[in-house]
């Protein structure tokens, strides 16, 4: 049926009712136990942090819609827990804070004003500092996600017009689900179609010369991730491999300082990781930094106190307090696929799941 002229269509809207709305508060630390389903999630001791996670969750039959406010953590995927997200992908915004990682030779930056796509399948490490981050995960076939055709790590920069319809559907999506826990389900079918165009059914928006550019940008960062561990590799190498002038580099990474700022950022990333995947043992820290070329402790120190606020030793957890039993949390969280189970007074949070039943208990929240 039409609509009257000079009024506008009724939009369509699914309320979410409280049984299918989740808001969880617990200690930072457990944040291994609550994602130890899709990820091995270590808190660092960023300087400012709060010591609590925060998430909130909306479940749909279809998605499931996550805002989580943490504080620093290094994060890593095994290839068990890459097996058990394998027929998801996260769509994610980062709303505050940063995440550097990679997945293979690929560096998986993420930052604010960008809307990016992950194949839960793929098998990642990086490191989060304290952010406030939106995910919106889907089944596969609902975005038309084929494994064999798309890459497993897609960016949508606000700077293509496709990119910036995502992020302001984005925006509207969320901002209607904090204010009445309703899904707008017209801007939620236009994200999907607008995901489905950036991801390559329709690319006549995007110019040839700035596909070029990005493919050129995404192939040194790669170089640079396969040669980050060569004490003697310089940006002379990049500029002798891909002969591009040292104007046009700088361009390219202006937005991260320049290339020697980048790589410097990479090698930092990579000796957090290495310290970061073991209880910390004497010489772990200087053998980080000689490995991945840091001239002396006192400059590795300074790098780290410039991302981080504190010293490299005072960035680890202490093992040990993970082992330390809370008198009580309020909520036990399992999460399925499209339903939730929630039990409560219990000692420790449980995992991520996406396979279980339909609830049986429920929470207001």
């Amino acid at each position: 049926m039409g609509h009257q002229a000079g009024s506008s269509p009724k939009r369509r809207k699914l309320y979410i009712p409280s049984l299918r709305r989740l808001r969880v508060e617990q200690p930072a630390r457990f944040i291994r136990e609550s994602m130890r389903e899709l990820y091995d999630n270590r808190p660092l001791n960023e300087e400012g942090g709060s010591g609590v996670m925060k998430t909130s969750h909306w479940f749909t039959e279809s998605n499931i819609f996550v805002e989580a406010s943490a504080d620093a953590f290094a994060v890593r995927r095994s290839k068990a827990q890459s097996e058990t997200g394998a027929h998801l992908l996260s769509v994610q915004r980062f709303v505050r804070g940063v995440h550097r990682g990679r997945l293979g030779d690929l560096s998986i930056d993420r930052d604010p004003g960008t809307v990016y796509l992950m194949d839960m399948s793929s098998r990642v490490e990086g490191i989060q500092r304290a952010a406030t981050m939106q995910n919106i995960f889907f089944h596969k076939n609902e975005l038309g996600f084929d494994p064999d055709r798309h890459p497993q790590f897609m960016a949508f920069p606000t700077a293509s017009v496709l990119g910036r319809l995502i992020y302001e559907l984005y925006s509207k999506l969320f901002d209607r689900l904090h204010q009445t826990n309703e899904l707008d389900l017209d801007a939620f079918d236009q994200l999907v179609a607008c995901l489905k165009l950036a991801m390559g059914t329709d690319s006549s928006h995007c110019g040839l010369r700035e596909k070029a550019r990005t493919a050129l940008f995404e192939s040194i960062c790669c170089h640079i991730e396969r040669n980050i561990g060569d004490p003697d590799f310089t940006v002379d190498t990049i500029l002798q491999n891909f002969g591009v002038s040292r104007a046009s580099l700088y361009r390219l990474f202006e937005d991260r300082g320049g290339v020697r700022q980048y790589i410097s950022d990479r090698r930092l990333l990579h000796a957090v990781l290495d310290i970061t995947a073991r209880p910390l043992r004497r010489g772990d820290i200087s053998a980080a930094a000689e490995k991945w070329g840091f001239s002396s402790n006192a400059n590795f120190n300074r790098a780290v106190r410039r991302e981080f606020g504190v010293t490299p030793g005072a960035l680890i957890d202490v093992p040990a307090s993970e082992n330390v039993a809370l008198k009580r949390t309020d909520t036990l969280v399992d999460l399925s696929w499209g339903s939730i189970q929630v039990q409560h007074g219990m000692r420790k949070p449980a995992p991520l799941r996406f396979t279980a039943p339909l609830p049986t208990q429920a929470t207001q929240s």
